[in-house]
């Protein structure tokens, strides 16, 4: 309960009205007691002092009758026990006990306190009377010469009972005064937390991020002005915390949609953010990776170490690494100092751009200039020497001039061939090609392809079986597009089929597209040359391709058609059993 400032300061209250209360009844109560004790002890004195007169007026007659006469009219006189002492201590009359039984009180403290001055007091128990009473003692003198003691005492049981009584009054006022005080205090103290307990209530709401609440305090003290200045610290915050999150919310969506990738580690080798770019080329996921060290999500040496090196050396670095993920893939990475506003260091961030596009795009473009390059050479080469042999002499000679003039047009045939298809391929690549879409019987294209390359097919003596639906197969397409994707790959079929071997053309047709399927027994394409046959220039066997008459350029030229028809290519083999080229091609296209 007493941690609540209310009661606290209600307590507080309560204890210095209790303690003020204390000390003055305990003042007032010491100032009265000795107030009334003076003023009984000066009179007591003064009575003593007249009364220590007449006892020297009597000229020596100090026998116990007439002592004890003088002493009983005395108390009458002055309402008080009066005791007449000699010289030695004796007690000679007394006005409550009879004197010649009485002991010696030549060591009673008020009696040996008027041996050092004019007059003794002493406040203590009597023995005789069983009460506490005051003594006042002054000496009895004769020619300047103490000759006994005049003592008055009188009782203070009465007294203290009267101060006891007046202790009881202090504290029912006490009571009361708490009582008061409780109900003030506890008002006041309302009137001074009840302002604090809004301003205690506008913090909570606001650090649950209501930053619309108000403290609703309208006093015009200081508090008042503290609320004022919460208010406006709370419009401040929330407008500060809006830009924050937009901010934020700005910077995710932009790590989360980056192709690169962006991981951010402190200067504790602690990962703190990794965008989901960065998770794919790592192949590891971001969540639960706050907080650990690099190298144990990191599995790539030559990254860690990269990252170690700039966080060692506080500078930006540049790399290119290779990694598995699962197949080969080239990433730059550039990694670049984090400082905070005193210029020190407090970490990376590594940045992770996929270069892999980029570096097969320079392979093919270098391998494309060679292959062209040699592609070129052989029959420009061919055509070259024996030209310069004919004009050597051979042309003089009519079976040699002949043969040499065939083989120079067979060369120029095949540089033709490639110049051609060159072209054709950088004006498919140029989407230069205009295309004519209406629906077309898919099986009479597929026959007819046949029959334009029968002469192929006998000459090697193949065996074709058209797989079809029983019901017409009816596409949106260009037929002449088509027609051509098909020569392609028939043509190829019949040129790498061994003598007497079989080609199948399938038509599968789905819901939403039509796959034409040729399949040939030859010699197949190895697994690891899959994935490359429709390159460029691309040839599984160099020198059998290139003796066939091929150019190297015919399964380009084919993917380029498919994917400008919206279509997909693909290609399944088996080395040395043969292989299936199909193509999907979509029914509506237009």
């Amino acid at each position: 309960m007493f941690k609540r400032l209310r009661w606290r300061l209600t307590a507080t209250y309560i204890g210095l009205v209790i303690l003020s209360m204390l000390v003055l009844g305990v003042f007032l109560m010491s100032s009265l007691k000795g107030y009334f004790y003076n003023n009984l002890e000066t009179r007591l004195e003064s009575q003593a002092f007249l009364a220590s007169r007449l006892i020297k007026e009597t000229n020596g007659d100090w026998n116990f009758d007439f002592m004890e006469s003088q002493a009983d009219k005395i108390s009458s006189d002055v309402g008080a026990r009066v005791t007449i002492i000699n010289i030695a201590g004796k007690v000679l009359g007394d006005s409550e006990e009879f004197a010649p039984e009485m002991e010696s009180h030549i060591n009673r403290p008020e009696i040996q306190r008027t041996m050092n001055k004019k007059e003794g007091m002493a406040i203590r128990y009597s023995s005789t009377l069983d009460k506490d009473m005051m003594y006042v003692a002054v000496p009895i003198t004769e020619n300047g010469k103490t000759s006994g003691y005049m003592r008055l005492a009188v009782p203070i049981t009465e007294t203290r009972q009267a101060f006891s009584k007046l202790w009881s009054v202090i504290t029912a006022a006490v009571l009361v005064a708490v009582f008061c005080t409780i109900v003030i205090s506890f008002v006041l103290s309302k009137m001074v937390t009840g302002p604090v307990e809004k301003l205690m209530e506008f913090t909570r709401r606001v650090s649950r991020g209501d930053f619309d609440f108000r403290a609703q305090v309208k006093s015009s003290d200081e508090i008042g002005e503290l609320a004022g200045a919460l208010n406006h610290m709370a419009i401040t915050i929330k407008e500060k915390v809006r830009l924050i999150s937009e901010g934020k919310n700005r910077l995710e969506t932009v790590l989360t949609n980056m192709t690169s990738g962006v991981i951010f580690i402190n200067g504790k080798r602690q990962v703190d953010l990794v965008n989901p770019a960065a998770e794919r080329f790592l192949s590891f996921t971001g969540e639960g990776s706050k907080g650990v060290v690099h190298d144990a999500l990191i599995k790539h040496p030559e990254l860690s170490a990269a990252i170690d090196n700039a966080l060692k050396s506080c500078g930006a670095l540049e790399r290119e690494i290779k990694i598995e993920n699962p197949e080969e893939a080239a990433l730059q990475v550039v990694i670049s100092p984090i400082h905070n506003n005193k210029g020190d260091c407090i970490g990376v961030v590594a940045v992770l751009h996929d270069i892999t596009e980029q570096r097969k795009v320079e392979r093919m473009r270098k391998d494309f200039v060679g292959n062209v390059s040699h592609e070129l050479k052989t029959p420009v080469t061919s055509i070259k020497g024996f030209t310069e042999t004919l004009l050597d002499g051979a042309i003089d000679d009519p079976e040699t001039n002949r043969e040499f003039v065939e083989i120079i047009d067979k060369e120029a045939d095949r540089l033709k061939r490639v110049i051609q298809d060159l072209l054709e391929l950088s004006r498919l690549e140029g989407k230069q090609v205009e295309l004519n879409f209406k629906p077309e019987d898919l099986s009479s294209i597929i026959r007819n392809t046949v029959q334009n390359l029968s002469g192929q097919i006998k000459s090697k003596n193949l065996n074709v079986h058209i797989e079809l639906p029983e019901k017409t197969v009816i596409a949106a397409v260009d037929r002449d597009i088509v027609e051509q994707i098909l020569v392609n790959l028939v043509d190829n079929a019949v040129k790498y089929s061994p003598d007497g071997g079989v080609i199948e053309i399938a038509v599968e047709e789905r819901e939403k597209d039509v796959i034409v399927r040729v399949r040939d027994t030859g010699m197949g394409i190895p697994p690891e040359d899959i994935g490359r046959v429709f390159e460029r220039f691309y040839r599984v066997d160099k020198t059998r391709s290139r003796d066939q008459g091929g150019t190297g350029l015919g399964l380009s030229i084919v993917k380029h058609l498919v994917d400008i028809h919206g279509g997909t290519v693909g290609v399944t083999s088996k080395h040395g059993e043969g292989s299936e080229f199909f193509f999907a091609l979509p029914k509506n296209c237009y």
